[in-house]
């Protein structure tokens, strides 16, 4: 997750160890986690179930919370880009107590150059959800599309564009959006500002940031402007087996976020 300057008035030092707490301790990860890894990573992996020889570049990636997941399904390499730097030391600090042989780096992802050898996999966990306007958007889409091979695939997740207002209330797992100004009807205009609130464990609210919203057909748009033939839309999913799968029905039915896979 890319802090960018959504929190530029508040301590980024501070938000960078709620959000770590949060993501570590709230009960919406099964759903992600299983969302992310059954739904939308199985596919890309082989026969044994890992990421051999792949090379990664996860964007927005925080803390390094889901470049460690991808970095132990045994891919060659993995680079996590955040604009954050309290995020990236947390990941460096982790890196030290626990090393991977993860590489991290503190840079806006609009400004990545291109690598002189592409990556097989390129991730962004609340990437998108940070651009400021279309531009931005489409920039960041362009910047993954040039870090990729051909044929290789992007997957993300975002808040959840396709279920609209219905994402907003989400108190029960620890996440309200609230429209800044609010609107009139159901629709949502791209740029719109969301603002986003975590809540801790004590279901105290930690620091505030914002989120911009683009419709799912801007999506669409901007990928296949950026070079990519598809784009499909993951919606949150949850073993049905699990012995806690019930508590998670309203989280599945108005999921605050939905997965995308894009092919280049």
């Amino acid at each position: 997750m890319e802090v960018h300057e959504a929190v530029a008035h508040e301590d980024e030092s501070q938000f960078a160890t709620e959000f770590t707490e949060y993501r570590e301790k709230n009960v919406r990860l099964p759903v992600e986690h299983y969302t992310i890894h059954e739904c939308m990573l199985k596919p890309l992996l082989n026969d044994g179930g890992l990421l051999t020889g792949k090379r990664i570049l996860d964007l927005a990636c925080g803390n390094g919370h889901y470049t460690r997941q991808l970095k132990d399904l045994g891919c060659a390499y993995i680079r996590g880009v955040d604009l954050s730097a309290p995020m990236i030391d947390i990941a460096r600090k982790i890196e030290r107590r626990d090393p991977k042989g993860i590489e991290y780096e503190v840079n806006d992802v609009v400004n990545l150059s291109s690598s002189q050898q592409s990556y097989d996999l390129v991730t962004g966990f609340y990437l998108f959800d940070y651009a400021r306007d279309r531009d931005e958007l489409l920039a960041m889409v362009r910047i993954i599309s040039n870090q990729l091979g051909e044929g290789k695939h992007f997957i993300g997740i975002i808040g959840n564009v396709i279920a609209g207002k219905k994402m907003f209330d989400q108190r029960k797992y620890g996440v309200t959006r609230e429209i800044k100004d609010p609107l009139d009807g159901e629709r949502i205009p791209d740029g719109t500002e969301i603002v986003v609130t975590l809540y801790d464990e004590h279901d105290q609210p930690t620091t505030p940031f914002i989120n911009y919203y683009y419709s799912p057909s801007t999506y669409e748009q901007v990928f296949r402007e950026a070079g990519f033939k598809s784009l499909e839309w993951v919606p949150y999913q949850y073993d049905k087996n699990a012995d806690d799968y019930a508590f998670f029905d309203d989280l599945i039915n108005r999921a605050p976020s939905i997965g995308m896979v894009a092919k280049k």
